[in-house]
């Protein structure tokens, strides 16, 4: 192919020095397009300098991901300590206490999606939607060359793919090396070939619904305190090893299909419990095509509840006192809700990762002008990638940590208590080897 060689990786010619498109090539409804593209130094430097906004706003986001975090997993651990009580009986020297409950939850409203859906018994009712829709596989292979220039090779592979809405016109970074990165779009306008691959606009959204008012035993509920429940709430119901938003209401049950709670006229799927829309089936579809799933949190179910309790009596959402909120309702028995809560405290480890590379990445963009200046000589761009790679990555798990003791130390006296005897024994050690 004009540009690359197979036998010796390198580049035989180059055609068009407008970074405009050297060659593609069709394959059936033009699934594979490729372009071969010259980029100078200059014009490489100016688009990592303007890309330094970004890495500051990166690193910015870490640190509110972790301090977030930190407090989540703090009241969670608090949450653990909620005093039981009755709910059929009143509790009111507890009242300003944090307190968990376990009883049937009731509500005298019914509840519709009034699109598709029969109004019901629920106390929540969420809805899932996906489309089928165009997913752009990027592959982009660079080559640098003496002078800082370089040449790109860029592949784009498209495929057809259910989506959940909420991923649509999202990109996402699946692999990064120094001369290869994969990118997975489906934000159509922005394909590297538009033409014959656009997804329509969505025309029907998640939703969430709950009722006004419910009750645990005795107590009312403060509902407008809850979140709606999301396309989230739906996926906990098909696999229970997922969970949902802090203060969003769960619907853990799934909805059945059928023509007594489906409004007449609509598509029925009966493998996958989908409703369908569009001119397509679930075995053939085409794009554009929706399907839906739905759950419920259903009037009359077991569960426990987790927040203060108030006057008159009601149980209301706890505040701790880093301003944190707590206002849980879990399915199932005060044992379950506090072995959920217990589980939900490792998922914060992934959530500290997460702000880890994603401060790791603000600061690989700070730095990256440096190394392009040091591909004038691509071998000392190569190092120079290495070198601020590592170090940014020791810089950023430093700062992760240090942000995360210097949280807890703020916030919890036992912390500080343990942490003075330990930082003197350490500076004794280090003296004695002095």
């Amino acid at each position: 192919m004009p540009g690359f060689n197979d036998e010796d990786d390198d580049i035989d010619e180059y055609t068009n020095q407008d970074d405009d498109i050297d060659k593609y090539t069709n394959q059936d409804d033009i699934d594979e397009y490729t372009e071969v593209r010259e980029v100078d130094c200059f014009t490489r430097i100016g688009e990592s300098v303007k890309a330094i906004g970004i890495g500051f706003l990166a690193i910015l986001i870490s640190f509110l991901i972790l301090i977030w975090n930190e407090g989540q997993l703090v009241v969670k651990q608090v949450a653990q300590q909620a005093i039981p009580i009755s709910s059929a009986v009143v509790n009111n020297q507890y009242i300003g206490k944090l307190v968990s409950t376990s009883g049937v939850i009731t509500s005298s409203e019914t509840l519709g999606v009034h699109l598709f859906i029969k109004p019901g018994n629920y106390i929540a009712l969420a809805r899932s939607v996906e489309m089928y829709a165009w997913v752009e596989k990027r592959d982009k292979q660079v080559k640098t060359k003496l002078g800082g220039s370089q040449t790109q090779k860029i592949t784009a592979i498209y495929e057809k793919r259910w989506l959940p809405i909420k991923e649509l016109n999202e990109e996402t970074m699946s692999l990064a090396r120094n001369d290869t990165s994969i990118i997975e779009s489906t934000k159509s306008t922005s394909f590297l070939q538009p033409q014959n691959h656009q997804n329509p606009s969505v025309t029907i959204e998640n939703a969430g619904y709950k009722v006004n008012a419910a009750k645990i035993g005795i107590f009312d509920l403060d509902m407008q305190s809850f979140q709606l429940p999301s396309g989230a709430s739906v996926a906990q119901a098909f696999d229970a090893m997922l969970t949902v938003p802090d203060e969003e209401l769960p619907t853990p049950t799934v909805l059945q299909l059928s023509n007594n709670n489906t409004l007449p006229g609509v598509k029925i799927t009966s493998e996958y419990n989908y409703l369908y829309k569009g001119s397509g089936t679930l075995t053939v579809p085409k794009i554009g095509d929706l399907r839906m799933r739905y759950a419920t949190l259903n009037t009359n179910t077991n569960v426990t509840i987790i927040g203060m309790l108030g006057s008159n009596h009601s149980i209301v959402p706890y505040v701790h006192k880093n301003h944190q909120r707590f206002y849980r309702i879990f399915t199932g028995t005060q044992s379950q809700a506090l072995g959920r809560i217990k589980k939900e405290e490792s998922w914060n480890w992934g959530v500290r990762f997460l702000a880890l590379i994603t401060m790791w990445y603000g600061f690989r963009v700070l730095v990256e002008p440096i190394n392009i200046v040091l591909d004038f000589i691509p071998i000392f761009g190569s190092i120079g990638r290495l070198t601020t790679g590592f170090s940014t990555l020791i810089i950023s798990l430093t700062l992760t940590i240090a942000t995360i003791i210097i949280y807890h130390l703020t916030s919890n006296l036992l912390y500080i208590a343990l942490a003075v005897p330990i930082a003197f024994i350490i500076v004794g050690i280090l003296f004695r080897k002095r």
